[in-house]
């Protein structure tokens, strides 16, 4: 089948996004031209977020392209950006500071990178704000400093740090329900920096990267923050 794509640039990644989702599960081309960019919107568009209900089954929306060499870098960015998605949409009961722990780990596993983490009296010594503002939380959700380091040290070095608030009760400032609701959210600096990490480590970039993530739970207590 034919697709016609709406009134955009040739470079916006968004030109069909909106038809990769709901067309019959088929192949198809663009009328005129290739792709391009909109390889990476056609591909977000189909993505689904399923960690709470049964995955329907589901067939392929298969876009063709002339240009196959774009076809691996378009996967890697769907693909880190699925993970944002995926990691800012997870309920916070299941996106603690020890899960965010758990992801780097496994990212830097899969990529060769050291990975360590800073916890209890020495993130209270040598990062205090982090350990403030996460110490009222319960034991299993305590704050720390997650660290990967990947590439030759030769290399330029880029820092990425990523603001990992699981949830943010507000502490003794507590927010009204409303302002609740959408707290999971606290830590998209974190998921943003974590798929980051990884397209670079991915690309093997010649640089020396360092993630930091800083994870905490604002719990509500008497010497909350």
């Amino acid at each position: 089948a034919m697709l016609l794509v709406c009134n955009e640039a040739e470079s916006s990644p968004w030109r069909i996004a909106s038809l990769g989702d709901g067309l019959p599960e088929v192949i198809y081309r663009l009328a005129d031209g290739e792709p391009g960019a909109a390889m990476l919107g056609w591909a977000l568009a189909q993505h689904k977020f399923s960690r709470y209900r049964t995955a329907e089954p589901q067939g392929a929306r298969v876009l063709l392209t002339g240009e196959p060499a774009r076809i691996e870098e378009t996967v890697r960015l769907a693909e880190a950006t699925a993970l944002v998605r995926d990691l800012v949409d997870t309920g916070a009961s299941d996106m603690g500071p020890g899960e965010l722990e758990e992801i780097v780990e496994a990212l830097g596993k899969k990529h060769g990178a050291t990975v360590a983490c800073v916890r209890g009296d020495a993130l209270a010594e040598g990062y205090p704000m982090i350990h403030a503002v996460g110490r009222a939380a319960a034991k299993h959700r305590a704050p720390r400093l997650i660290e990967l380091e990947w590439g030759d040290p030769a290399h330029p070095r880029i820092a990425l740090v990523g603001k990992g608030v699981c949830f943010d009760s507000g502490g003794l400032d507590i927010k009204p329900s409303s302002g609740m609701r959408l707290m999971k959210k606290g830590m998209g600096g974190a998921a943003h920096m974590i798929a980051l990490a990884g397209l670079v480590m991915a690309a093997k970039l010649k640089v020396r990267l360092h993630l930091l993530i800083p994870a905490v739970e604002n719990a509500i207590s008497a010497d909350a923050f």
